[in-house]
């Protein structure tokens, strides 16, 4: 799906102390920080600015800003994103899904209609941090939350998962929860360590039943 962009960022530089919070909580890292010119008025000697052409209007670092140095700019021609086909095969995009026990039509960012198989292809298409999945696909710029969770499986399914957070010490990135699918090799057998810990709970028939390995469940 697509998100439309109606607004972005803009910076009231007078107000602008420099602080970074709003370059920490950008979803999509639109945001940076440069010296402030000796010519320019304002309290720190930083001062943030925008990328606008991927901000996305998640208003994350308004909300952030302890200064009220941030507001939000109608755009005079809003556009889409996320609206690119992958170059990536539907059977390719299918297989990386199931492998973190998700569907490729999986609604996984309800602030941006956003399913799974979006994330998926624009992963395979050489995305691989969540920064540039939200900067591809437009997910994770509403609640900027929810959605991150399915974006690091897919992420570390696809051999992903050492990528520095962006940026350094940024707020963005909370960790993947423990799942059962993250104990399922690429052959699709859970761990036998795992099975033999727990010898009471059909944990491979549970996994066959999440990869639609309905005969084998």
């Amino acid at each position: 799906m697509a998100k439309r962009i109606t607004m972005v960022a803009q910076i009231v530089e007078d107000n602008c102390t420099g602080c970074n919070k709003c370059v920490l909580v950008c979803p999509t890292v639109a945001i940076s920080m440069r010296p402030r010119r000796p010519d320019e008025p304002g309290p720190g000697r930083n001062i943030a600015v925008v990328q606008e052409d991927i901000c996305y209007n998640a208003q994350n670092c308004l909300e952030m800003c302890p200064d009220d140095a941030i507001v939000m700019r109608p755009l005079d021609e809003s556009y889409e994103v996320g609206t690119s086909e992958p170059e990536a095969s539907a059977e390719e995009i299918g297989q990386l899904c199931m492998q973190t026990g998700m569907l490729p039509d999986m609604l996984v960012c309800v602030c941006t209609d956003t399913v799974a198989g979006d994330l998926a292809g624009a992963i395979l298409d050489g995305a691989h941090t969540p920064e540039e999945v939200a900067v591809r696909t437009g997910a994770r710029t509403g609640c900027v939350e929810i959605c991150l969770d399915p974006i690091l499986r897919l992420l570390a399914a696809a051999g992903h998962c050492d990528a520095p957070r962006n940026p350094r010490n940024g707020y963005q990135w909370y960790g993947i929860p423990g799942r059962l699918m993250n104990f399922v090799g690429p052959d699709g057998q859970v761990d036998p360590e795992l099975a033999g810990a727990y010898p009471h709970l059909r944990l491979q028939k549970d996994v066959n039943a999440m990869m639609f390995k309905m005969d084998e469940s």
